[in-house]
């Protein structure tokens, strides 16, 4: 069986079947391998707009997280500040942008306390809007993001970057900044990313996560150079159950794909195993 890894997914132990059973199905669909995010606070039933909230949400995530390791899985957990959050914390919440800055800086603080006592491993997701807003929001998002690649500089951690896709632009913005703070390109993870995005963001050496959907697997498989990982984005979450994959679907596609020539099944394993080592520092068992 193919080692597979998905680069990002989301559990939700309140409204979907949890970490234990995610990594069960994924395990026994062949992955080693899991990078779990966090999800925003209300959708572990957490509300409030304060810090307390979202390191509380952080903390459920890690517990999620080490069950995923329970059963079997590599697990690389993170938690983080979603650029959508600013809108919402602005249109349902009440809070000015500034505020919201204010409130983004300390939730990175606490997240940096988290990974330093070992409850997380990294920050995601933090960027900047993939829909049109309000420009000082998308700003707010965007400092927010200079924030966590400046902790993941000085502790030597992945972030997971939600961004826009707009080719070429997308990663040229992300690399001025990346030049101005000295981060650490192999650290920094384009999320969900368009197949010219992950491209274009491999080649001047960052990490990139293509969605492991049947429509675009056969094609990145078949004609992109294997710089890249895959993503399930798996939600974990049954009001939404067709959004984007999941990560046993994703698993058994690809196992598919990959018995079609031995040169994409040589793709397959450095997708799976040698781009994952390279990111996170760790092989399968």
């Amino acid at each position: 069986m193919i080692p597979v890894a998905d680069s990002h997914a989301h559990v939700n132990p309140v409204r979907g079947l949890g970490a234990g059973e995610v990594a069960r199905r994924f395990r026994n669909a062949g992955g080693w391998f899991i990078a779990l995010v966090s999800l925003q606070p209300s959708a572990y039933g957490v509300e409030g707009s304060n810090v307390e909230a979202y390191v509380q949400a952080a903390l459920i995530h890690a517990r999620e997280c080490g069950r995923a390791r329970e059963e079997g899985l590599r697990v690389y957990c993170l938690a983080g500040f979603h650029p959508a959050e600013v809108d919402k914390l602005i249109d349902r919440n009440g809070l000015k942008p500034l505020e919201v800055l204010e409130l983004g800086f300390k939730v990175l603080e606490e997240l940096s306390k988290l990974v330093d006592r070992g409850e997380i491993d990294g920050i995601g997701e933090v960027g900047r809007q993939h829909y049109r807003t309000a420009s000082e929001r998308v700003l707010v998002a965007n400092m927010i993001l200079e924030k966590a690649m400046e902790i993941a500089r000085d502790k030597d951690i992945v972030v997971h970057m939600h961004l826009e896709q707009a080719g070429e632009a997308t990663v040229e913005l992300v690399d001025v900044i990346t030049r101005r703070l000295n981060a650490k390109k192999e650290k920094l993870v384009f999320h969900h990313a368009e197949p010219r995005v992950a491209a274009e963001a491999t080649r001047r050496g960052y990490q990139a996560t293509i969605p492991g959907i049947p429509k675009l697997l056969e094609h990145v498989l078949e004609n992109l150079e294997p710089t890249y990982t895959l993503e399930s984005d798996y939600l974990d979450d049954p009001k939404r159950p067709g959004a984007v994959t999941t990560p046993w679907d994703m698993a058994n596609n690809i196992a598919r794909i990959a018995t079609k020539s031995k040169d994409i099944e040589e793709k397959v394993y450095r997708i799976n195993v040698d781009n994952i080592a390279k990111t996170y520092s760790v092989r399968p068992p």
